[in-house]
């Protein structure tokens, strides 16, 4: 019970007291994570490794791997032994980085800063927070976080999925209107600060599977330059499931990605991270929350009021089949531009909404033959376009069936 009651307070407490809170239960369990030893009377070392308990510290820890990695050059797929070391400055004062791979004392990778013992408030205060946002700065790729509901924590790697705004198979009229409603939120901060509401903005995804929802999220990050953190609210315990600590792990100017709120999420998890959102738990500045599902008849009109924007990722149009035809084939997708022979046959039966920009992708990749790759995709669109007609009939009959009864 101590422990939960420490955790619940720890999220309320300012960022330089986390830390100070994090290096005593450290050395009270004995760990050397973020703990200050003392060598002689004027240097303090703070030792930073991965940590799966506490949040604040992974944080740090993913912040300083940015920060130090960058400093020296080096990319850290290419140094996995040894030690490294990094002479910094700060304010005036001088500070010196060590990295530790295969730590016999620790087992993993490590950081250890040292510094003058009377400088020790302004790292706290102000060095450690400047490397946090120098290092967000510094990444050029944005990341992907997927929280563990076994580990209590955000587990992150590079988003390498290659979609964009310009790659995405979307009609050009709601991608135009999205890209002006990101633009004009980023913008408008001052409007939220005088309003007295959080700076955040809510859209629900929602459409068939394979339908470019994922693809959307991606493109959206790679535009603002924001990482992802991904939640599956169908994995999470209800009676265990805290927001307000999981959002605080999350940093500045980010995307919460909250995925098939149709499918095992509870009613009481969804009202426990709304409320959450909505009281302005500060786990950044910017917030974006993205919400998906295939269908949205099933969600609570409670929490569709509650979104910003809805947009219906649906079939693939004309429009979408051009883009990804680009992107595939190399062929042109100008408006009115038809760079083959089959496009007035792929227009005429795609637009009756029976394929997935995913099926279209699978057929495009096929071969390197453009007329083969084409010839392909119309009779695949042939066929489901007839599958479509007998399934349109079949449901007329019976619909005349139950007027009869």
């Amino acid at each position: 019970m101590m422990i939960k009651l420490i955790k619940s307070m720890f999220q309320a407490i300012t960022r330089p007291i986390q830390y100070l809170i994090i290096s005593y239960l450290r050395y009270v369990s004995g760990s050397p994570s973020l703990t200050d030893t003392k060598h002689d009377h004027y240097v303090t070392t703070l030792v930073i490794e991965h940590s799966y308990k506490f949040l604040r510290e992974n944080i740090l820890y993913s912040s300083t791997h940015a920060y130090v990695f960058n400093k020296l050059g080096i990319h850290p797929v290419n140094y996995h032994v040894g030690e490294l070391t990094l002479a910094d400055s700060y304010q005036g004062i001088e500070l010196s980085w060590r990295i530790f791979y295969n730590n016999k004392s620790i087992g993993r990778e490590s950081f250890e800063l040292k510094f003058d013992k009377r400088h020790k408030d302004l790292v706290y205060n102000s060095y450690l927070p400047y490397v946090e946002s120098t290092a967000k700065e510094m990444t050029t790729i944005p990341e992907v976080h997927i929280y563990s509901h076994s580990f209590d924590t955000w587990e992150t790697k590079p988003l390498e999925h290659h979609s964009t705004f310009e790659t995405i198979a979307m009609k050009e009229e709601l991608k135009r209107g999205l890209i002006h409603d990101l633009d004009m939120f980023v913008q408008r901060k001052d409007l939220y600060d005088r309003a007295g509401r959080p700076w955040t903005r809510s859209y629900l995804l929602y459409g068939p599977p394979g339908t470019g929802k994922t693809s959307l999220v991606v493109a959206m990050a790679k535009y603002l330059n924001f990482d992802v953190y991904d939640l599956q609210l169908s994995r999470a315990v209800e009676c265990y499931f805290n927001p307000r600590k999981l959002l605080s792990g999350v940093m500045n100017n980010s995307i919460l990605l909250v995925e098939d709120i149709d499918e095992g999420s509870t009613v009481l998890v969804l009202s426990k991270l709304l409320s959450s959102l909505t009281l302005g738990t500060p786990w950044g500045e910017a917030r974006i929350v993205i919400f998906t599902t295939k269908n949205k008849d099933m969600i609570d009109p409670t929490l569709l009021s509650r979104m910003s924007m809805e947009i219906y990722m649906g079939h693939c149009c004309f429009e979408g089949f051009k883009v990804l035809a680009s992107n595939y084939l190399g062929l042109s997708h100008v408006d009115n531009d038809e760079p083959h022979r089959l496009y007035r046959d792929i227009k005429r039966l795609i637009d009756g909404q029976v394929i997935t920009p995913a099926q279209v992708t699978v057929e495009l990749m096929e071969s390197e033959d453009v007329d083969v790759v084409l010839e392909g995709l119309v009779t695949t669109l042939e066929s489901l376009t007839s599958d479509k007609i007998d399934d349109d009939e079949d449901e007329e009959k019976h619909l005349a069936c139950l007027r009869d009864l």
